[in-house]
Formats: structure tokens, C-alpha cells, sequence
């Protein structure tokens, strides 16, 4: 059958056609769907206008960043409306992900992109969800978490000079348009998460220093910084994955009252994966963190999910 399959978040919508042999036959972007903040007519003009087909889906599979049980039956109608046809299906960016990195296996999917977020999957739904909060509140080893840590450090000294130099630099900004972007530009966690090229162009440089010197001590610095955030990241939201898989395979006494125990067939604490830009650019201290130090198999890395979802959906 032929698939459109969309990967949405709030600022652009990957989109890919797929024929009957499993082919990609049109890719495109557009405008990102978030059902959440968008009007019933704007969503619309999206999927009929932006979105140019040269022939009609007969399934439309649509992940979504704003797609929550609450707005899943609205997003399912309006894109209905758009592909009267075509058989729908609706679901989070999370599922997505799960989809994408594991298939029809368990795993601990994650996404570290400008916002962060984490599940235990299955294999077919999503068993346990940390909140990821937002980047006030959460969203640990998230872009726009890293951006304002490193802002911090500049800002307040616990970074070089050279280092904030560097950034004033590169970026053309001062201390009151970065002050500005922050508190009275809509989207600071954009702005904060635009940071996170620098960050790692910063780090790759190291390659290029001598050790002992001031100029490795200072990307070192930065190094430490991802590290902390990934270990918040593991901390927060990752390590209650793990607890409730020991939990149900040693001892269902230690599970809250109505959690419903893991499912002891699939085995002990499965991989996990990482699915973003910062998963894809910092994948060093990733490994330091997941795999050295909690001793977790990493099973990929994925920029964007669209490959892997294309893949789950020709099986």
C-alpha cells in the first residue's frame, strides 16, 4: 500500500512517500503540525496546501510532537479531512522515536533534541514515560538545557574568557542581546539550543591541543558540562526504567500498588537509543555516560527518526 509518513515537530514536518515495493518516492518539508498551539484552519493549510502530492496515500501514519492523548482524536480528523481515502494513524513523537530505534523490540527510547524526553517500550507501546517538563523544569541533555548552562558559565565565570570570547564572537552577540533573546524574544529555548554547534565545534577542537595546556583545559571544561547534563539526563529519567525492570525480576513487593509488573519474557534492562541532533553531535560523552558508566547498550544513534520509521512501516 502506498504510505505518507510524517515526523512533525512545532517548527517543520519531515514528510516521505512511500510505494507499495517499500520505495521513498517523495520527500518533502513543511511547516511543523503542533495540534496543541495551532487552529483547526492553520493545521489544514498544512496538509493541503504546503503539502503537494502528485497521487493520494492509502495509509497516513503521523507522529507528532504536540499529539497527546487529548489531541490525537482532533489531529486524526483534520488529517482525515485531508486524505478522505486513506487509512490514519496518529501518535506522539515518542512512540515515534521507540518506533524508529527498535522496531517491534524492548528498548529505552529516547529523544535529545532542543527538548529531551524517554520511554520504556515494549515493543508495541510505550510502558513507562518519565514527564520530561520543559527546559525550566527538565528536559536534561536537551539543546536548550546545554545552551543556558553554557550561558551561565560565560556569564558568570565558571568558563574562560577565551571560551566566552569565542561565543561573542561566532554568534555577534553582547550581554544584552543575549539577555534579551532569553527573557523578551518568544522561543528562548531555540536560541538557547542554536548554542549547541558551537559547544561542539568547540570540543572537536581538542584534537588540536597539547595536553596540559590552557586551551584543552578550557574545551575540557565544556566536555565536563555535557557530561553533567547527560548524567541529570540518566538520573532524572532513565535510572526509574531501570529500577522498575530489577524491581519486577527480583522482587514485585517493591512495586507501587496497581504498576502492572515488566514482562520477565523480554528479558532484563533492554538497550537504549537516542534519537536528535545532540544525541547525533555528542555522541562521546553519550557513550561515557550510558554505556561506561551505567554499563547500558547503546544500540544507535539516529539524527532524525524518518529511516527508522520508514523501515517499521515496510514490515
Amino acid at each position: 500500500m502506498k504510505k505518507l509518513i510524517a515526523d512533525s515537530g512545532s517548527t517543520k514536518t519531515d514528510w516521505s512517500f512511500v510505494d507499495e515495493s517499500g520505495n521513498v518516492v517523495m520527500s518533502c518539508k513543511t511547516e511543523g503540525i503542533n495540534p496543541i498551539h495551532m487552529q483547526d484552519a492553520d493545521v489544514l493549510h498544512v496538509l493541503c496546501d504546503e503539502l503537494v502530492l502528485t497521487e493520494q496515500p492509502q495509509e497516513v501514519f503521523f507522529y507528532g510532537s504536540g499529539v497527546t492523548e487529548a489531541a490525537a482524536p482532533r489531529m486524526r480528523s483534520l488529517l482525515q479531512q485531508a486524505f478522505p481515502e486513506a487509512r490514519i494513524e496518529v501518535a506522539s513523537d515518542m512512540l515515534g522515536a521507540a518506533r524508529a530505534l527498535f522496531g517491534n523490540k524492548p528498548g529505552i527510547a529516547c529523544i535529545l533534541g532542543t527538548g529531551s524526553n524517554s520511554c520504556l517500550y515494549d515493543g508495541k507501546r510505550i510502558v513507562m514515560n518519565t514527564p520530561p517538563l520543559g527546559y525550566i523544569l527538565g528536559d536534561e541533555g536537551s539543546g536548550a538545557v546545554l545552551g543556558k548552562l553554557f550561558l551561565n558559565g560565560i556569564l558568570k565565570g565558571t568558563l574562560s574568557a577565551n571560551i566566552k570570547n569565542k561565543y561573542l564572537k561566532w554568534s555577534g552577540l553582547d550581554y544584552p542581546s543575549i539577555i534579551n533573546k532569553v527573557y523578551r524574544e518568544p522561543l528562548a529555548n531555540r536560541f538557547l539550543a542554536s548554542i549547541c554547534p558551537f559547544i561542539s565545534e568547540q570540543i572537536a577542537e581538542s584534537v588540536k591541543y597539547e595536553n596540559g595546556s590552557d586551551e584543552l583545559a578550557e574545551v575540557m571544561a565544556l566536555y565536563r558540562m555535557v557530561l553533567e547534563s547527560f548524567t541529570q539526563f540518566y538520573n532524572n529519567n532513565i535510572a526509574a526504567y531501570v529500577r522498575y525492570i530489577q524491581m519486577s525480576m527480583e522482587d514485585l513487593s517493591l512495586l507501587e500498588s496497581g504498576v502492572k509488573a515488566w514482562d520477565n519474557t523480554l528479558g532484563g534492562v533492554p538497550p537504549i537509543g537516542f534519537v536528535g541532533s545532540i544525541a547525533h553531535y555528542f555522541k562521546a560523552p553519550l557513550v561515557n555516560i550510558f554505556e561506561d558508566e551505567h554499563h547500558l547498550q547503546i544500540a544507535q544513534i539516529l539524527q532524525a527518526p524518518m529511516a527508522g520509521l520508514i523501515k517499521y512501516h515496510a514490515n
